[in-house]
């Protein structure tokens, strides 16, 4: 985290979702008794500039937080018309976390704080055995992963189903992490896994006969779908260039490579073709997912 002191209550806060929102929650925590209003881009006009401008009514302290700001057209002649804000903390949040020269000059000169995520392509599987471990629950790597990988390494909504996990286990904890991956809302079986691997080694009875089991269980197949599609993504990267495949997939590397191995470079970019085929005709109503699946095993 890059971190520059300053003696006004403004922070410029830049990273993932998951990081504003972590950072934004450490910074209101520290402001006693604090009204909040929240802005979005296009909200940025009298309103805001009333608000920044006015004393408190109702508390000791105000913030007026600002998120999506990588939307706002004019960054710097925002910025520097929050410099002399006397009344209001400013918090402004932003998914960029590179900033060029004229704005990083306007953000030194009036006093904002700088909060930067210094790496977004860390060990995400790292952060969700922690973001676990501090709710008092303990998941090992390939629990982990298995959670990275049902949520595409998406933090904001792991730590929300890490919330919801203290609600349900609130009187009693989980025996074990089998107890946890099952209680997750978007919660699969290992069988799902088991599925995709089978698809990426290209052994079609295998998927098959999974494939019966889920529609007999009512599973919901257009999860399973996605994270096919993201699967054979990286089994395409992996052949293409293998720095392509995503750092926080790396608990998965050994079963990429086997995959890049049994399929020909042709024979993945017909399949995508297939899986651009099949998203149109369940979008106009042609098929199904049952009818999309069975058809890519078919490609076996």
């Amino acid at each position: 985290m890059n971190l520059k002191t300053s003696s006004k209550p403004f922070w410029y806060i830049a990273g993932s979702s998951f990081y504003q929102e972590e950072q934004l929650k450490k910074i209101l925590e520290k402001i006693q008794d604090c009204e909040t209003e929240t802005f979005n881009p296009e909200e940025l006009s009298d309103s805001f500039y009333g608000f920044i401008s006015s004393a408190p009514l109702f508390s000791e302290s105000k913030a007026a937080v600002i998120k999506s700001f990588n939307s706002v057209k004019d960054k710097v002649s925002l910025i520097k018309s929050c410099a002399n804000c006397i009344e209001s903390a400013i918090i402004i949040m932003t998914d960029e976390t590179k900033t060029d020269k004229k704005l990083s000059e306007a953000l030194a000169s009036a006093g904002f704080c700088l909060l930067t995520e210094e790496n977004k392509k860390q060990d995400i599987t790292g952060k969700v055995i922690r973001m676990f471990s501090d709710a008092g629950f303990t998941v090992d790597t390939s629990a982990a992963g298995q959670i990275n990988e049902l949520f595409d390494g998406n933090l904001s909504m792991i730590k929300s189903e890490v919330d919801k996990l203290t609600a349900y286990f609130a009187y009693k904890k989980p025996e074990t992490q089998s107890d946890i991956l099952k209680a997750i809302t978007a919660k699969r079986q290992d069988n799902i896994f088991v599925f995709i691997d089978n698809f990426t080694y290209r052994k079609r009875k295998e998927c098959f006969v999974l494939l019966t089991e889920f529609i007999a269980s009512g599973e919901n197949l257009r999860i399973l779908i996605n994270l096919l599609f993201k699967r054979m993504r990286d089994v395409y990267s992996m052949q293409v260039s293998k720095d392509m495949v995503k750092e926080n997939r790396f608990f998965l590397l050994d079963r990429i490579k086997t995959g890049a191995k049994a399929w020909k470079r042709q024979e993945l970019i017909n399949l995508f073709g297939v899986f651009a085929e099949l998203d149109y005709m369940v979008k106009t109503g042609q098929t199904d997912d049952e009818g999309y699946l069975t058809r890519l095993i078919g490609l076996l």
